[in-house]
Protein backbone atom coordinates (compact mmCIF):
# COMPACT_ATOMS: atom_id res chain seq x y z
CA UNK A 1 0.00 0.00 0.00
CA UNK A 2 2.71 2.38 0.95
CA UNK A 3 6.02 1.24 -0.48
CA UNK A 4 8.13 -1.53 -2.12
CA UNK A 5 9.84 -4.54 -0.54
CA UNK A 6 12.03 -4.95 -3.59
CA UNK A 7 14.38 -2.29 -1.89
CA UNK A 8 16.49 0.71 -4.33
CA UNK A 9 17.54 0.21 -7.04
CA UNK A 10 21.06 -0.58 -7.84
CA UNK A 11 21.27 2.07 -10.85
CA UNK A 12 19.85 6.11 -10.71
CA UNK A 13 16.70 6.01 -12.55
CA UNK A 14 17.17 7.92 -16.02
CA UNK A 15 16.07 11.82 -16.24
CA UNK A 16 13.57 11.11 -19.44
CA UNK A 17 13.21 14.31 -21.40
CA UNK A 18 9.50 13.65 -21.86
CA UNK A 19 6.32 13.13 -20.01
CA UNK A 20 7.09 10.00 -19.09
CA UNK A 21 9.67 11.23 -16.64
CA UNK A 22 7.51 12.36 -14.40
CA UNK A 23 5.41 9.00 -13.99
CA UNK A 24 2.01 9.34 -12.10
CA UNK A 25 3.44 6.69 -9.57
CA UNK A 26 5.68 9.54 -7.77
CA UNK A 27 2.39 10.52 -6.01
CA UNK A 28 2.28 7.69 -3.63
CA UNK A 29 6.21 7.59 -2.87
CA UNK A 30 7.04 8.28 0.40
CA UNK A 31 8.01 11.39 0.66
CA UNK A 32 15.47 20.63 4.92
CA UNK A 33 16.24 23.03 6.39
CA UNK A 34 18.30 24.72 9.05
CA UNK A 35 19.66 27.88 10.51
CA UNK A 36 22.19 30.53 8.93
CA UNK A 37 22.06 33.48 6.83
CA UNK A 38 23.79 32.22 3.04
CA UNK A 39 24.71 35.08 0.63
CA UNK A 40 23.87 33.24 -2.69
CA UNK A 41 26.43 32.89 -4.99
CA UNK A 42 26.30 34.50 -8.45
CA UNK A 43 24.47 32.37 -11.37
CA UNK A 44 27.14 29.91 -12.74
CA UNK A 45 28.62 31.21 -16.19
CA UNK A 46 26.89 29.60 -19.24
CA UNK A 47 28.12 26.83 -20.33
CA UNK A 48 28.56 25.27 -17.06
CA UNK A 49 31.63 25.30 -15.06
CA UNK A 50 34.43 22.81 -16.45
CA UNK A 51 34.16 19.29 -14.85
CA UNK A 52 36.27 18.49 -12.51
CA UNK A 53 38.93 15.35 -12.55
CA UNK A 54 36.73 11.97 -11.58
CA UNK A 55 38.32 11.06 -8.01
CA UNK A 56 39.50 7.29 -8.26
CA UNK A 57 37.48 4.59 -6.52
CA UNK A 58 38.88 4.10 -2.99
CA UNK A 59 39.82 0.85 -1.42
CA UNK A 60 37.62 -0.90 0.36
CA UNK A 61 36.84 0.18 3.67
CA UNK A 62 36.98 -1.31 7.12
CA UNK A 63 33.26 -3.09 7.74
CA UNK A 64 31.92 -0.62 10.54
CA UNK A 65 31.22 -2.22 14.04
CA UNK A 66 27.51 -3.34 14.13
CA UNK A 67 25.83 -3.39 17.30
CA UNK A 68 23.72 -6.27 18.18
CA UNK A 69 19.74 -5.45 17.93
CA UNK A 70 18.04 -5.09 21.11
CA UNK A 71 15.65 -7.67 21.92
CA UNK A 72 11.95 -6.93 20.63
CA UNK A 73 9.91 -4.67 23.04
CA UNK A 74 6.55 -6.45 23.47
CA UNK A 75 3.77 -5.16 20.52
CA UNK A 76 1.74 -2.47 21.51
CA UNK A 77 -2.02 -2.38 20.64
CA UNK A 78 -2.65 -1.65 17.47
CA UNK A 79 -4.66 1.27 18.18
CA UNK A 80 -2.63 3.45 21.19
CA UNK A 81 -5.02 5.41 23.58
CA UNK A 82 -4.45 8.57 23.20
CA UNK A 83 -1.63 9.83 26.14
CA UNK A 84 -3.11 13.17 26.33
CA UNK A 85 -5.16 15.81 24.15
CA UNK A 86 -5.12 14.93 20.45
CA UNK A 87 -2.29 17.70 19.68
CA UNK A 88 -2.71 20.97 17.89
CA UNK A 89 -5.62 22.85 16.08
CA UNK A 90 -4.03 23.65 12.18
CA UNK A 91 -4.78 26.08 10.06
CA UNK A 92 -4.83 24.65 6.03
CA UNK A 93 -3.13 26.77 3.50
CA UNK A 94 -3.73 25.81 -0.16
CA UNK A 95 -1.02 25.10 -2.76
CA UNK A 96 -2.31 24.68 -6.25
CA UNK A 97 -1.79 26.97 -9.29
CA UNK A 98 -4.71 27.25 -11.54
CA UNK A 99 -5.56 24.32 -13.12
CA UNK A 100 -3.78 21.76 -10.71
CA UNK A 101 -4.55 18.32 -11.10
CA UNK A 102 -1.87 16.83 -8.48
CA UNK A 103 1.29 17.44 -6.72
CA UNK A 104 4.14 15.96 -5.37
CA UNK A 105 6.06 17.30 -1.90
CA UNK A 106 9.06 15.57 -1.16
CA UNK A 107 10.26 15.08 2.84
CA UNK A 108 13.27 17.37 2.60
CA UNK A 109 10.64 20.34 0.91
CA UNK A 110 9.73 22.06 4.27
CA UNK A 111 11.40 24.34 6.35
CA UNK A 112 10.60 26.92 8.99
CA UNK A 113 8.43 29.64 8.52
CA UNK A 114 6.03 27.92 6.36
CA UNK A 115 8.37 27.52 3.37
CA UNK A 116 7.33 24.66 1.08
CA UNK A 117 8.57 23.42 -2.33
CA UNK A 118 7.13 21.25 -4.56
CA UNK A 119 5.79 20.38 -8.09
CA UNK A 120 2.28 20.73 -9.45
CA UNK A 121 0.52 18.83 -12.60
CA UNK A 122 -1.67 20.80 -14.04
CA UNK A 123 -3.25 20.76 -18.36
CA UNK A 124 -0.05 18.96 -19.50
CA UNK A 125 2.02 15.54 -18.53
CA UNK A 126 4.76 18.01 -17.46
CA UNK A 127 5.21 19.45 -14.01
CA UNK A 128 5.97 23.20 -12.63
CA UNK A 129 8.28 23.02 -9.94
CA UNK A 130 7.03 26.24 -7.10
CA UNK A 131 8.11 27.81 -4.25
CA UNK A 132 5.80 29.26 -1.42
CA UNK A 133 7.14 31.92 0.26
CA UNK A 134 4.52 31.89 3.51
CA UNK A 135 2.40 34.22 1.49
CA UNK A 136 2.74 33.75 -2.54
CA UNK A 137 2.73 30.54 -4.61
CA UNK A 138 5.75 31.10 -7.09
CA UNK A 139 6.37 29.43 -10.67
CA UNK A 140 9.70 28.76 -11.32
CA UNK A 141 9.94 28.35 -14.62
CA UNK A 142 12.22 26.28 -16.52
CA UNK A 143 15.35 26.65 -18.88
CA UNK A 144 13.44 26.83 -21.37
CA UNK A 145 11.66 23.58 -21.92
CA UNK A 146 8.72 21.84 -21.07
CA UNK A 147 8.82 21.23 -16.79
CA UNK A 148 10.57 21.39 -13.81
CA UNK A 149 10.44 19.38 -10.33
CA UNK A 150 11.80 21.33 -6.50
CA UNK A 151 13.40 18.62 -4.52
CA UNK A 152 14.63 20.52 -1.36
CA UNK A 153 13.94 23.86 0.77
CA UNK A 154 16.49 25.56 3.39
CA UNK A 155 15.04 28.05 5.71
CA UNK A 156 16.57 30.97 3.71
CA UNK A 157 13.99 30.08 0.67
CA UNK A 158 16.36 28.23 -1.72
CA UNK A 159 15.33 25.23 -3.54
CA UNK A 160 16.51 22.83 -5.55
CA UNK A 161 15.58 20.27 -8.20
CA UNK A 162 15.56 20.27 -11.37
CA UNK A 163 14.56 22.25 -15.04
CA UNK A 164 14.29 21.21 -18.74
CA UNK A 165 16.32 23.02 -21.04
CA UNK A 166 14.95 23.90 -24.61
CA UNK A 167 16.76 20.67 -25.92
CA UNK A 168 14.12 19.18 -22.91
CA UNK A 169 17.19 17.96 -21.05
CA UNK A 170 17.09 17.81 -16.72
CA UNK A 171 19.57 20.30 -15.42
CA UNK A 172 19.61 20.54 -11.45
CA UNK A 173 19.19 24.11 -10.50
CA UNK A 174 19.59 26.74 -7.65
CA UNK A 175 16.83 29.12 -6.83
CA UNK A 176 17.55 32.28 -4.75
CA UNK A 177 15.30 34.48 -6.27
CA UNK A 178 16.74 33.82 -9.64
CA UNK A 179 16.98 30.25 -10.90
CA UNK A 180 20.54 29.18 -11.71
CA UNK A 181 21.73 26.22 -13.86
CA UNK A 182 23.99 24.73 -12.09
CA UNK A 183 25.12 22.29 -15.09
CA UNK A 184 26.54 18.49 -15.19
CA UNK A 185 29.54 16.57 -14.45
CA UNK A 186 29.88 16.54 -18.63
CA UNK A 187 26.20 14.54 -19.07
CA UNK A 188 23.33 16.19 -20.52
CA UNK A 189 21.21 15.56 -17.49
CA UNK A 190 21.68 16.42 -14.01
CA UNK A 191 19.07 16.77 -10.90
CA UNK A 192 19.56 18.28 -7.70
CA UNK A 193 18.04 16.20 -4.86
CA UNK A 194 18.97 18.65 -1.63
CA UNK A 195 19.92 22.07 -0.54
CA UNK A 196 21.79 22.63 2.80
CA UNK A 197 21.14 25.81 4.75
CA UNK A 198 24.57 27.05 3.37
CA UNK A 199 23.17 26.86 -0.43
CA UNK A 200 25.29 23.88 -1.01
CA UNK A 201 23.67 21.17 -3.18
CA UNK A 202 23.91 17.76 -3.73
CA UNK A 203 22.58 15.43 -6.25
CA UNK A 204 23.27 13.37 -9.33
CA UNK A 205 24.65 13.66 -13.00
CA UNK A 206 25.63 12.14 -16.02
CA UNK A 207 29.07 11.92 -16.81
CA UNK A 208 31.11 12.84 -20.06
CA UNK A 209 31.73 8.45 -19.82
CA UNK A 210 28.01 7.53 -19.24
CA UNK A 211 26.73 6.37 -15.98
CA UNK A 212 25.46 8.86 -13.37
CA UNK A 213 27.33 9.86 -10.28
CA UNK A 214 26.70 11.86 -7.02
CA UNK A 215 27.74 15.56 -6.95
CA UNK A 216 28.76 18.24 -4.23
CA UNK A 217 28.07 21.62 -5.84
CA UNK A 218 30.01 24.04 -3.23
CA UNK A 219 28.53 27.21 -4.73
CA UNK A 220 31.16 27.84 -7.48
CA UNK A 221 31.27 24.26 -9.46
CA UNK A 222 30.02 20.68 -8.99
CA UNK A 223 32.12 17.68 -7.49
CA UNK A 224 32.24 14.44 -8.51
CA UNK A 225 32.10 12.37 -5.61
CA UNK A 226 32.50 9.17 -7.89
CA UNK A 227 31.15 5.17 -7.64
CA UNK A 228 32.90 2.22 -5.14
CA UNK A 229 34.22 1.11 -8.69
CA UNK A 230 31.05 1.08 -10.43
CA UNK A 231 29.00 2.89 -13.06
CA UNK A 232 26.18 4.71 -10.83
CA UNK A 233 25.74 7.09 -7.54
CA UNK A 234 23.75 9.28 -6.24
CA UNK A 235 23.64 11.86 -3.60
CA UNK A 236 20.17 11.31 -0.96
CA UNK A 237 20.45 13.93 1.86
CA UNK A 238 23.14 16.56 3.13
CA UNK A 239 23.26 18.28 6.71
CA UNK A 240 24.42 21.77 7.54
CA UNK A 241 27.90 21.11 8.38
CA UNK A 242 28.66 19.42 4.69
CA UNK A 243 28.47 15.19 5.34
CA UNK A 244 26.48 14.26 2.40
CA UNK A 245 24.82 10.70 1.99
CA UNK A 246 24.00 8.81 -1.03
CA UNK A 247 24.60 5.20 -2.84
CA UNK A 248 27.18 4.15 -5.03
CA UNK A 249 27.78 0.71 -7.10
CA UNK A 250 30.74 -1.54 -6.68
CA UNK A 251 32.57 -3.52 -9.19
CA UNK A 252 30.26 -5.45 -11.42
CA UNK A 253 26.59 -3.62 -11.26
CA UNK A 254 23.77 -4.40 -9.62
CA UNK A 255 24.83 -4.02 -6.18
CA UNK A 256 24.48 -0.15 -4.61
CA UNK A 257 26.40 0.53 -1.01
CA UNK A 258 25.24 3.69 1.65
CA UNK A 259 28.13 6.18 1.22
CA UNK A 260 28.91 8.94 3.41
CA UNK A 261 31.09 12.00 2.01
CA UNK A 262 32.49 14.69 4.24
CA UNK A 263 33.07 17.88 2.21
CA UNK A 264 35.11 19.44 5.18
CA UNK A 265 37.74 16.91 4.55
CA UNK A 266 37.44 16.24 0.57
CA UNK A 267 38.24 12.77 1.58
CA UNK A 268 36.96 9.93 -1.07
CA UNK A 269 33.30 8.53 0.30
CA UNK A 270 32.71 6.32 2.74
CA UNK A 271 31.10 2.76 2.60
CA UNK A 272 28.85 3.02 5.53
CA UNK A 273 26.79 -0.05 5.12
CA UNK A 274 26.89 -2.90 6.97
CA UNK A 275 29.70 -5.50 5.23
CA UNK A 276 27.84 -8.16 2.56
CA UNK A 277 24.65 -6.45 2.04
CA UNK A 278 23.24 -3.56 -0.15
CA UNK A 279 22.57 -0.54 1.67
CA UNK A 280 20.48 2.91 0.78
CA UNK A 281 20.78 5.66 3.60
CA UNK A 282 16.95 7.42 3.46
CA UNK A 283 18.46 10.69 5.75
CA UNK A 284 21.33 11.94 7.71
CA UNK A 285 21.20 13.95 11.02
CA UNK A 286 23.05 17.38 12.04
CA UNK A 287 24.86 14.72 14.05
CA UNK A 288 26.14 12.64 11.32
CA UNK A 289 23.69 9.97 11.89
CA UNK A 290 22.07 8.37 8.76
CA UNK A 291 18.93 5.78 9.09
CA UNK A 292 19.86 3.35 6.18
CA UNK A 293 17.92 0.08 4.96
CA UNK A 294 20.04 -2.82 3.94
CA UNK A 295 19.22 -6.16 2.09
CA UNK A 296 21.13 -9.26 1.18
CA UNK A 297 21.70 -9.48 -2.52
CA UNK A 298 18.14 -11.34 -4.17
CA UNK A 299 17.01 -11.09 -0.97
CA UNK A 300 13.51 -9.17 -0.30
CA UNK A 301 13.89 -8.83 3.91
CA UNK A 302 14.98 -5.39 4.22
CA UNK A 303 15.91 -4.18 7.81
CA UNK A 304 16.68 -0.29 9.11
CA UNK A 305 19.90 0.35 10.45
CA UNK A 306 21.43 3.69 12.00
CA UNK A 307 24.96 4.43 11.40
CA UNK A 308 26.92 6.99 13.92
CA UNK A 309 29.61 8.64 12.04
CA UNK A 310 30.73 10.14 15.31
CA UNK A 311 31.77 6.44 16.24
CA UNK A 312 32.05 4.73 13.07
CA UNK A 313 29.13 2.21 14.55
CA UNK A 314 25.87 0.54 13.16
CA UNK A 315 23.41 -0.44 14.80
CA UNK A 316 20.56 -2.61 14.11
CA UNK A 317 17.65 -1.60 15.01
CA UNK A 318 15.72 -5.24 14.79
CA UNK A 319 11.96 -5.64 14.36
CA UNK A 320 8.89 -5.99 16.63
CA UNK A 321 6.78 -9.51 17.25
CA UNK A 322 5.05 -10.98 14.00
CA UNK A 323 7.13 -8.49 11.72
CA UNK A 324 9.49 -9.33 9.04
CA UNK A 325 11.35 -6.52 7.54
CA UNK A 326 11.73 -2.62 8.66
CA UNK A 327 12.43 0.50 6.52
CA UNK A 328 13.40 3.72 7.50
CA UNK A 329 12.22 6.78 5.80
CA UNK A 330 13.86 9.68 8.74
CA UNK A 331 15.82 10.42 11.11
CA UNK A 332 15.79 13.56 13.62
CA UNK A 333 18.40 15.19 15.55
CA UNK A 334 17.93 13.52 18.14
CA UNK A 335 18.57 10.20 16.78
CA UNK A 336 15.32 8.99 16.63
CA UNK A 337 14.53 7.17 13.48
CA UNK A 338 11.12 6.50 11.81
CA UNK A 339 9.61 4.62 8.96
CA UNK A 340 7.38 1.35 8.78
CA UNK A 341 7.79 -2.40 9.38
CA UNK A 342 6.36 -5.24 6.73
CA UNK A 343 3.96 -7.40 9.13
CA UNK A 344 3.88 -10.93 8.59
CA UNK A 345 1.93 -13.01 6.57
CA UNK A 346 0.45 -10.31 4.73
CA UNK A 347 2.97 -7.91 3.93
CA UNK A 348 0.97 -5.09 5.54
CA UNK A 349 2.64 -2.13 6.78
CA UNK A 350 2.63 -0.63 10.34
CA UNK A 351 4.19 2.86 11.48
CA UNK A 352 7.35 2.36 14.07
CA UNK A 353 9.19 4.88 15.88
CA UNK A 354 12.99 4.07 17.13
CA UNK A 355 14.10 6.44 19.81
CA UNK A 356 17.68 4.80 19.92
CA UNK A 357 17.36 2.18 22.13
CA UNK A 358 13.80 0.49 21.67
CA UNK A 359 11.66 0.32 18.75
CA UNK A 360 7.25 0.77 19.35
CA UNK A 361 4.78 0.64 16.95
CA UNK A 362 2.96 3.95 15.91
CA UNK A 363 -0.25 1.92 15.77
CA UNK A 364 -3.08 2.11 13.68
CA UNK A 365 -6.20 4.63 12.65
CA UNK A 366 -9.41 3.79 14.03
CA UNK A 367 -8.74 -0.10 13.39
CA UNK A 368 -6.97 0.46 9.84
CA UNK A 369 -4.97 -1.91 8.50
CA UNK A 370 -1.66 -0.39 7.43
CA UNK A 371 0.22 2.80 8.46
CA UNK A 372 3.67 4.79 7.52
CA UNK A 373 5.91 7.13 9.12
CA UNK A 374 7.26 9.43 6.88
CA UNK A 375 9.34 12.25 8.60
CA UNK A 376 9.71 13.58 12.19
CA UNK A 377 10.83 16.84 13.24
CA UNK A 378 13.12 18.05 16.16
CA UNK A 379 10.48 18.03 18.75
CA UNK A 380 9.73 14.17 17.97
CA UNK A 381 6.33 15.08 15.77
CA UNK A 382 5.75 12.38 13.36
CA UNK A 383 3.45 12.46 10.08
CA UNK A 384 2.56 10.00 7.84
CA UNK A 385 -0.26 8.08 6.52
CA UNK A 386 -2.85 5.46 7.41
CA UNK A 387 -5.91 3.48 6.03
CA UNK A 388 -8.99 5.02 7.78
CA UNK A 389 -10.84 2.64 9.38
CA UNK A 390 -11.07 -1.70 8.10
CA UNK A 391 -11.86 -0.30 4.32
CA UNK A 392 -11.68 3.17 4.53
CA UNK A 393 -9.29 5.79 2.46
CA UNK A 394 -5.97 7.00 3.25
CA UNK A 395 -5.46 10.06 5.67
CA UNK A 396 -2.62 12.26 6.64
CA UNK A 397 -1.52 11.59 10.24
CA UNK A 398 0.22 12.78 12.58
CA UNK A 399 2.03 11.61 16.38
CA UNK A 400 3.19 13.28 18.88
CA UNK A 401 5.05 12.38 22.07
CA UNK A 402 2.13 13.11 24.24
CA UNK A 403 -0.60 11.54 22.22
CA UNK A 404 -0.94 8.88 19.65
CA UNK A 405 -1.60 8.55 15.94
CA UNK A 406 -4.44 10.91 15.10
CA UNK A 407 -6.55 12.22 11.68
CA UNK A 408 -4.83 15.64 10.71
CA UNK A 409 -8.29 15.71 9.17
CA UNK A 410 -9.94 15.83 12.54
CA UNK A 411 -7.46 18.92 13.66
CA UNK A 412 -8.37 21.41 10.83
CA UNK A 413 -10.37 24.29 11.82
CA UNK A 414 -10.78 25.54 7.84
CA UNK A 415 -10.53 22.63 5.43
CA UNK A 416 -12.77 23.05 2.53
CA UNK A 417 -15.73 21.42 1.89
CA UNK A 418 -14.72 18.18 -0.42
CA UNK A 419 -10.90 18.31 0.56
CA UNK A 420 -9.07 15.31 2.11
CA UNK A 421 -6.01 15.19 3.66
CA UNK A 422 -4.11 12.45 2.44
CA UNK A 423 -0.84 11.47 3.11
CA UNK A 424 1.29 13.84 5.36
CA UNK A 425 4.57 14.46 3.59
CA UNK A 426 7.32 16.77 5.45
CA UNK A 427 7.28 18.40 8.69
CA UNK A 428 9.23 21.33 9.68
CA UNK A 429 10.60 21.93 13.11
CA UNK A 430 8.63 24.60 13.84
CA UNK A 431 5.17 22.18 13.82
CA UNK A 432 4.08 23.09 9.82
CA UNK A 433 3.41 20.31 8.11
CA UNK A 434 2.90 19.59 4.01
CA UNK A 435 0.46 17.43 2.63
CA UNK A 436 -1.09 15.54 -0.69
CA UNK A 437 -4.75 16.21 -1.00
CA UNK A 438 -7.73 14.67 -2.52
CA UNK A 439 -7.27 17.80 -4.99
CA UNK A 440 -3.45 18.59 -5.22
CA UNK A 441 -0.98 20.04 -2.47
CA UNK A 442 -1.41 21.78 1.27
CA UNK A 443 0.06 23.23 4.08
CA UNK A 444 -1.01 22.95 8.02
CA UNK A 445 0.38 25.72 10.26
CA UNK A 446 -0.31 25.15 14.30
CA UNK A 447 -2.76 27.82 15.58
CA UNK A 448 -1.24 30.32 17.87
Amino acid sequence: MFGSRSGKPSTLPRLAASAAAFALATLLAGCGGGDGGYQPPPAPSSPAAPTPPVEPAPPPAPTPPVVPAPPADPAPPADPPPLGDLGPLYDFTELNLPGTRFGVINRLGIANGGLVAGSIWGATDYPRAFFYNGRTLIDLGTFGGLGARASSVNRCGQVTGFALTEANAAHAFLYDGRLHDLGSLGGTESEGTVISTCGKVAGFSGTRVGGQHAFYYDGMAMRDLGTFGGNNSGATDMNSVGQVVGYADIPGGGVAHAFLYDARTGAPIQDIGPAGRLSHPADINEAGQVAMDTRLPGSQEIRAYRYDAATGTLLDLGLLPGAQGAEPSAINDSGHVVGHLFMYPDDRQIAFLHDGTSMRSLGTLNGGSSSDARAINAGGLVVGAAIAGPSGPLHAVAWGPGYGLVDLNTRVTNLPSGVELREAVAVADDGAIAVHTNVGLGLLRPRK
